[in-house]
């Protein structure tokens, strides 16, 4: 367990530029009093003071106060009372904007301007967001603008939301609080990023300790597909990296479900809002402009455009157009085990537990150079039609996304192909046996060595009495084949790869609906199309390979992780060491090229009735129904295979410039890696050889359109569901109480391949259905208008993974079942085994109980702690990793007596948690310091979950994966006279990335960014900014062979990012 970390408050203070409608004189604060004893003083210490008893902002031009005293205020009284006879005489008048006191002096006249922000009619009661906190003047109007506008209007939609909640918003220049969905999203408590470990973004979020696959995505309410990863073997939940930052209003994760939303959600429901004419001002226009740099090796460049328009042609209806471009071009670094670190004694079974991983040594290793070359781009637009009865509305999205991605690596690996049989143990128990090498005690011509060991001790194989290397067998890296074998390669794998993918991915959707207001009545409905794609378009691996057997005076090859555990080095003696560097160590392997990918198609249907009758305790009764039909497909297959002579000597034509340093000289003179292969000049040659016009290369090559799709690793998917729900909110004094069902029934079809030497190989199809009922209570309960406690009893699931609900079987025979060593005729073979998918797994399900305590302190702050528990059943762990191949594998029998292996449900899991968040603008310091905010979270939390795999013990558990047990946040504003800056540290503890042989679980290790952004506002709405993402130059990616950091696995590392960006708005 890791150390709990600090709470930390989060998020807020205000700038100056954006819009705000003026209001009446200073009205009535709050009935609540309070008890002053402020003495007549400089006015603006005496406001000062006030402010702090109040806890309500005051925000002036220095001018205004400079000169000018007050009165004394002494007593108990109210906010009103005390601010009209703290100002009389002061030739100043005060107004209260959303609990902010703003003072001006009399003889200024406010100027109305046009409402910044205009709430949409709709059937559930809304408040208009409050205005963050000014802290300045522009020609004598107070305007607000920047990130503590956005953060003070999440936080009021958090306080409107009737569950627990969080919230970030797109600021009024169009932009989240980070360059990325998911690393934005990972700035709200209880929710973390998985980051690609190539390009150091975020790909995906989890939310309460569950992934990606185990929450739900809507867009403006409405459901949104998602085609999982290819790459990581998942086929459900949104990789957030897909879509832009830009063109997004807000994003809400609902982290308690009521009735009326979708409840395949065990960890969160999230939310995208895009924005509508009727956010903007009656006509909008703006434009974003951003260059910048990795300062990384050759600094590569990155840049994005973006820009929306809108217009409202009058109070019922507007158009809104969003469009955005992209790309980022970035490199990394990187090393890392290659093939799983092993014990340094011989091992009878990997599937075995109980090893200490600090005795493990490293199989092979890889140490590498990349590039990444990423953009998206697309929009959205929004029609919107607004009546007094009626609203319309038609929405679309289209988000693309397209990465290239080069890897020159050099890798060592250990192996067994030659030179390796060894002698074995008749006890294979026995640790005491001496070693081969120190027992040798005579010569024989024809059997080879002799040993000094008995028959008693090793096995005779040739059962001539005397142990010889003639009784030599199995290959093994171990000195003997049993306990008393230590680690002893004899030969290894010298290699050098180049490597090259071009993957994209898209999310599209278009949805119609409304909103009718039929008196008490108010019904919505909504028809959509959506889908999605991750797709490897094209992919490449050329592989030069030389085994290495007795090679220059060296056996197998060691790594030494002294100097620092995060950089393993290789040993070879001199020579070995100079050789590696040789280009013509290296002969020509193998040159493949292949395609994969998933998607879906989603249609859908929805209607919710919304009753408000006049009754003083009922306040709503809702209810509803939705349909959607989702198609999704996988299919993998190959469109290059070539073969080529020589070395990589040979491929002098194609050289890149050699990388002489790595990990900041770490990696150099006989560690370097050396000799690459330039990306560029071997794309053209490919190209070339798909037409068959290359120089060097023969053999299979098509155009990747036209790759041959491999049955076998394809399947289709349906899955339809309908689902209702009924639900009533009632008031009961300062409680309110919403309580409801949600049914949900879902029916698979399933089609995939099976292998079947017998009956021939085929697509078949398998159908399944379950239902879920999934009720659900709330309560809420306002001590006052400041303080709110919220309470939860839900229930929720999730679909079982995809690939392992699969129908695909592969069936094996014993094709000789007379014994007389002779194959038989088919039709006599006997089935032994199945291996198949499992269409009738089970859905997860999960009882949640959450408690929220919420303050809200005006606007100069608010704190929250909020408590949760989740028991989950029939519990999955992923199959992504590469070590639960089939995902939890479980042994069944027919009746028959043939043995079937497919994924089984596991028992249970166990996550809970707290999360304490907060936030305070510091308004009651002095000068210029009174412009400063603070604010952050800190989420702790534990999860367990029994795996359910074959060789672990009955109840084994383990943490789920790619859960942290801290995540924190900590964000610094100022904002001052148009200038903001804005600082943020996110940190995220270490999680479970795997399940591995031994025990020996791959951990990613934990990481912390500091991001920095400064700005200036100009034009009253325009801005330009500098931003700098990761401030320290911190790894992206280190995972390492378990918990701890003795042993690294991989260790990435992508340098630090600069942008230069202008924000245009008129």
């Amino acid at each position: 367990m890791t150390k709990p970390a600090a709470s930390l408050l989060a998020i807020a203070c205000a700038t100056l530029v954006g819009g705000v409608t003026a209001v009446p004189e200073a009205h009535a604060v709050s009935a609540r009093t309070y008890a002053f004893a402020i003495p007549a003083q400089d006015l603006a210490r005496a406001l000062q003071e006030y402010s702090r008893v109040t806890g309500m902002p005051v925000a002036a031009s220095p001018d205004v106060m400079r000169g000018r005293r007050s009165q004394p205020v002494s007593g108990t009284m109210s906010a009103e009372r005390a601010l009209t006879q703290l100002i009389g005489g002061a030739n100043v008048t005060a107004q209260n904007r959303s609990g902010t006191i703003i003072v001006k002096p009399l003889p200024v006249k406010i100027r109305p301007v046009a409402m910044a922000d205009r709430t949409p009619r709709g059937p559930v009661r809304a408040v208009a967001p409050a205005k963050a906190i000014p802290v300045g003047e522009v020609d004598g109007e107070i305007i607000v603008t920047g990130y503590i506008e956005a953060a003070q209007k999440a936080l009021d939609i958090k306080r409107q939301n009737d569950t627990v909640s969080d919230t970030i918003m797109a600021d009024d220049m169009g932009k989240l609080p980070a360059n990325n969905v998911s690393e934005a999203l990972a700035r709200l408590p209880g929710v973390n990023a998985v980051r690609s470990a190539t390009t150091g973004e975020g790909d995906r979020i989890t939310v309460r300790g569950l992934s990606t696959e185990l929450n739900n995505y809507s867009i403006n309410g409405v459901r949104l597909g998602g085609a999982g990863s290819r790459d990581d073997n998942f086929y459900r939940g949104v990789r957030l990296s897909v879509l832009p930052p830009d063109g997004i209003k807000q994003i809400t994760v609902y982290k308690t479900l009521t009735p009326d939303r979708d409840g395949d959600a065990l960890g969160g429901s999230v939310d995208i809002s895009t924005p509508t004419a009727f956010d903007q001002d009656p006509t909008y226009f703006r434009l974003s402009v951003e260059g910048g740099m990795l300062d990384k090796y050759d600094h590569r460049k990155s840049s994005q455009i973006s820009g929306a328009v809108s217009r409202q042609f009058n109070d019922n209806f507007g158009i809104y157009v969003s469009a955005n471009w992209s790309r980022r071009k970035s490199q990394f670094e990187q090393n890392g085990v290659d093939g799983d670190n092993q014990p340094d004694t011989w091992y009878d079974d990997s599937e075995t537990l109980g090893w200490d991983p600090n005795r493990f040594v490293m199989r092979g290793m890889d140490l590498g150079f990349g590039e990444t070359d990423v953009k998206r781009w697309g929009g959205n637009t929004s029609i919107d039609y607004r009546s007094d009865n009626h609203d319309l509305h038609v929405r679309g999205q289209y988000a693309k996304y397209q990465k290239k991605e080069f890897l020159n690596r050099l890798n060592f690996r250990n192996d067994t192909g030659r030179n390796s049989t060894r002698l074995s143990q008749v006890d294979t128990d026995d640790t005491s046996l001496g070693q081969p090498d120190d027992n040798v005690i005579g010569y024989d011509n024809k059997l080879g060595r002799i040993y000094g060991y008995t028959a008693a001790q090793i096995v005779d194989r040739d059962r001539d009495g005397r142990i010889t290397d003639a009784d030599r067998s199995a290959r093994s890296f171990y000195s003997l084949n049993g306990g008393s074998g230590t680690w002893d390669p004899q030969g290894f794998r010298l290699r050098r790869f180049w490597e090259a993918t071009n993957e994209s991915g898209n999310l599209a959707s278009a949805n119609v609906g409304g909103i009718s207001r039929l008196g008490t009545v108010t019904i919505d409905y909504d028809v959509s199309y959506s889908q999605s794609d991750d797709n490897l378009d094209d992919g490449y691996t050329m592989e030069f390979r030389s085994d290495k057997y007795g090679w220059l005076g060296n056996k197998g090859v060691l790594f030494s992780s002294s100097g620092d555990a995060r950089y393993p080095k290789w040993l070879l003696n001199d020579a070995g060491m100079n050789g590696v560097q040789d280009p013509s160590q290296y002969a020509f392997s193998s040159l493949e090229g292949e395609v994969g990918g998933s998607s879906e198609k989603l249609w859908q249907a929805q209607m919710n009735l919304q009753w408000k009758p006049d009754i003083d305790w009922l306040d709503s009764v809702k209810a509803g129904g939705k349909f959607y039909d989702s198609k999704r497909r996988t299919y993998s297959g190959s469109f290059l295979q070539l073969d080529a002579d020589g070395t990589l000597a040979d491929f002098s034509n194609f050289y890149g410039t050699n990388v002489d340093s790595l990990f900041g000289g770490t990696y150099s003179g006989l560690y370097r890696l050396g000799t690459t292969i330039d990306n560029a000049k071997m794309l053209a040659e490919l190209q070339r050889a798909e037409s068959g016009e290359s120089s060097i290369f023969e053999g299979f090559a098509v155009d990747p359109s036209n790759a041959e799709i491999s049955d076998e690793d394809s399947f289709r998917f349906n899955e339809r569901v309908i689902s209702g729900y009924a639900m009533a909110t009632a008031r009961f004094g300062q409680a309110t109480v919403i309580g409801g069902v949600r049914v949900e029934t879902t029916r698979n079809t399933i089609d995939a391949y099976n292998l079947d030497q017998v009956q021939g190989a085929r697509y078949t199809t398998d159908r399944s259905s379950f239902t879920n009922v999934l009720p659900s209570i709330h309560v809420n309960y306002d001590f006052d208008n400041r303080t709110k406690l919220r309470s939860a009893v839900w229930t929720s699931f999730a679909r079982p993974d995809i690939a392992r609900m699969s129908s695909a079987r592969e069936y094996s025979y014993d094709t000789d079942p007379d014994g007389d060593g002779t194959q038989n005729d088919t039709s006599d073979w006997v089935l032994l085994g199945i291996e198949q998918g499992n269409p009738d797994l089970k859905p997860l399900r999960s009882v949640n109980v959450d408690m929220s305590l919420e303050h809200y302190a005006g606007n100069t702050g608010a704190y929250s702690v909020a408590l949760y528990y989740k028991r989950i059943t029939n519990f999955l762990f992923r199959s992504s990793s590469s070590n639960i191949r089939n995902g939890t594998l479980g042994e069944n029998v027919d009746p028959t007596g043939v043995a079937i292996s497919m994924p089984n449900n596991g028992k249970s899991a166990e996550v809970y948690g707290v999360e304490i968040s907060g936030q305070q603008l510091l308004h009651w310091l002095p000068g210029i310091f009174g412009s400063l905010g603070v604010g952050g979270n800190v989420t702790l939390q534990r999860s367990t979950a029994v795996t359910g795999l074959s060789w672990h013990p009955e109840g084994y558990s383990l943490p789920l994966m790619e859960t942290p047990e801290t995540i924190a946040n900590l964000q610094l504003f100022w904002a001052r006279k148009g200038w903001e800056i804005y600082g943020a540290w996110n940190y995220q503890s270490k999680f479970l990335g795997g399940i591995n042989d031994f025990g020996n679980n791959p951990y990613e290790q934990a990481y912390s960014f500091v991001d920095l952004t400064v700005r200036k506002t100009f034009m009253k709405k325009s801005s330009i900014q500098f931003q700098v993402q990761n401030l320290f130059d911190s790894h992206t990616y280190w995972q390492t062979v378990s918990t701890g950091q003795g042993a690294s696995r991989a260790y990435i590392k992508n340098g630090r990012s600069m942008t230069l960006g202008l924000n245009l708005i008129f």
